[in-house]
């Protein structure tokens, strides 16, 4: 038989721990296992927790008053903390980008000098048509015009600020406009006396070149050639709008000019603020060509200035030049760009494009007026069925006539209220497409202008240049130069990075309830590792009390410990 000092109920005693209690199911039980083991746990992260406030929930010397009083002032300071980081992620989401100074001036030289755009009011020449005497002979019907004066008389109607379309018979298309115009245009030696370029005498012909705008021919110095602008393969080929040739391929929009240029380049640029250093122009009207009907009692010069990448729109905006006075125009620029942290965003969020990120169809290069201009055109197409001579447009569309005018008119006003009214959808959904946010790096010039009176003829007659070629004429001067030899630059930067809502979101947490980096670190020990290395313990315990009973032999002994081991397993 088997010696006193073993148990004889060791196995039934083990036994017992696989019988269910009081009847309830195995699961009940460790559901109630698993219940209190949690409650131990937030018990122990609350009275170890850095967070402000936690260690109030337990200890078994507070009344339940003052837990329920913790809890609800906790309760109050999380839902303070979701709503300031609520409101931050908003502003962060909504206004990422803020427009501030730039940090250092730029130099003049790293821009281009602007385009010029120069109209002439006098449209064409009297010996070519009389305007308003064939307009007379129209009006009263019975007038004797030749087919060819009609012609013409037509197409300076377009481009004269009067309109007079009310009083003529129906013209829908008028496809040989731009080359009736061509051909009755002042010449360019009747314009033009002299030009002044960086302080130097220059053949005007090498500065300036034919472009076609909504004031009909005009000349423009420092523009865009045609290849580098426009998408020629889309383009017409009936006529020109850009008579540039030289070629921009050291600078773009987004890059500036590359390095190691010097002047020798294309868009000029000077290095000099001063009138010695920019451009003077003098051009002459003569008088017995004067129109004041189709010049609207104004005449001189209409002038443009804009960025060299951009096709000129006198309507929009534009400096007259009065006859006998001196013009002075002295620019400042004004630029705006984008630093690199904010080409992440979408468009829609940093309101600017880059030019990769809009296509235009005829324009390669994109900037807000082109994208209007162009937006324009197929509007006007859509309510119209033809463009104004001006636009862009594509090969087999037509050229709106006279009886046209009014539609156009009409678009463009729509264009300008944002589609306000129209009922038609498909309208509706055209306005919507255009979308012309500003370019992300974008330049403009703000003028500053002077003018006084020009007595140009006391000064021919002193010295004796010009006599010739000035009678008879009215002569104007217009300069434009640089106020400063550097600018301050607007950028659009960063408002909110993920690194400062990080820290916004810090800096409310830690006010509120003493939140860091490490509080998190102890949520997670408290409640992923802890648990973990506490239930690896048990197993591991459990595995060392596992009893192995040794065989029995009479008259042997057995180890304190063993009987030790047995006595603390039953």
């Amino acid at each position: 038989m088997a010696p006193p000092s073993i148990p004889i109920r060791l196995y039934s005693d083990r036994a017992t721990k696989f019988v269910t209690r009081q009847g309830r199911p195995i699961t009940v039980h460790r559901l109630k296992q698993a219940r209190t083991s949690g409650m131990n746990i937030f018990r122990d992260y609350c009275a170890n927790s850095s967070i402000h406030g936690f260690k109030y929930f337990v200890g078994s010397n507070r009344t339940r008053v003052e837990k329920i009083w913790w809890v609800a002032m906790c309760i109050l300071s999380i839902y303070g903390c979701g709503s300031l980081i609520q409101t931050v992620y908003d502003k962060w989401r909504r206004d990422p980008v803020v427009v501030t100074f730039a940090e250092k001036p730029t130099p003049i030289y790293d821009i281009p000098f602007p385009a010029v755009t120069i109209c002439p009011v006098t449209k064409v020449k009297s010996a070519v048509l009389n305007f308003t005497a064939v307009y007379q002979r129209v009006l009263r019907e019975g007038g004797n015009v030749t087919e060819e004066e009609y012609d013409r008389f037509l197409a300076m109607i377009q481009v004269c600020d009067f309109s007079f379309n009310k009083f003529l018979a129906n013209q829908s298309y008028d496809d040989n406009l731009v080359h009736v115009l061509q051909e009755m245009a002042i010449p360019f030696e009747e314009m033009f006396v002299t030009c002044i370029w960086g302080n130097k005498y220059t053949f005007c012909n090498d500065l300036f070149k034919p472009t076609l705008t909504e004031r009909g021919i005009c000349y423009t110095f420092n523009g865009l050639s045609a290849d580098d602008m426009l998408r020629q393969e889309e383009y017409h080929q009936d006529f020109e709008h850009l008579g540039e040739r030289r070629s921009s391929e050291n600078w773009s929009m987004e890059q500036g000019y590359r390095a190691s240029r010097g002047l020798d380049v294309y868009p000029r640029r000077i290095v000099s603020a001063g009138s010695t250093a920019g451009l003077v122009v003098l051009l002459k009207s003569d008088v017995e060509d004067m129109d004041y009907l189709c010049g609207n009692s104004f005449q001189g010069f209409q002038t443009q200035i804009h960025t060299p990448n951009q096709c000129p729109q006198i309507s929009t905006q534009s400096i007259r030049v009065p006859m006998n006075h001196a013009l002075t125009v002295r620019l400042e620029p004004y630029l705006i760009t984008t630093s690199e942290n904010v080409r992440s965003y979408s468009p829609e969020k940093r309101l600017c494009y880059y030019t990769h990120e809009r296509y235009l169809r005829f324009f390669r290069i994109y900037t807000k007026r082109n994208c209007e201009l162009e937006c324009l055109a197929n509007f006007t197409l859509h309510m119209c069925g033809c463009i104004q001579y001006s636009m862009p447009r594509a090969a087999g569309v037509h050229i709106c006539g006279i009886e046209k005018l009014q539609c156009c008119e009409q678009a463009e006003a729509i264009l300008q209220e944002q589609g306000l009214g129209l009922i038609d959808n498909s309208s509706r959904t055209l306005l919507r497409s255009c979308n012309c946010l500003p370019a992300c790096i974008f330049l403009e010039y703000k003028t500053e202008i002077s003018q006084a009176h020009f007595d140009w003829r006391r000064l021919t007659n002193t010295i004796h240049i010009f006599e010739r070629e000035l009678n008879h004429s009215h002569l104007s001067s217009m300069s434009i130069y640089y106020k400063e030899a550097q600018f301050i630059s607007i950028k659009r930067n960063q408002l909110f990075g993920l690194n400062d809502f990080i820290a916004n979101c810090g800096g409310i947490l830690g006010l509120f309830m003493g939140v860091s980096l490490l509080s998190i670190v102890e949520i997670l020990y408290y409640f992923t590792i802890k648990p973990l290395i506490n239930r690896c313990l048990q197993r591991s315990r459990k595995n060392r009390k596992i009893a192995t009973v040794e065989p029995y032999v009479p008259g042997g002994t057995y180890s304190t410990s063993y009987n030790k081991f047995l006595q603390d397993v039953a």
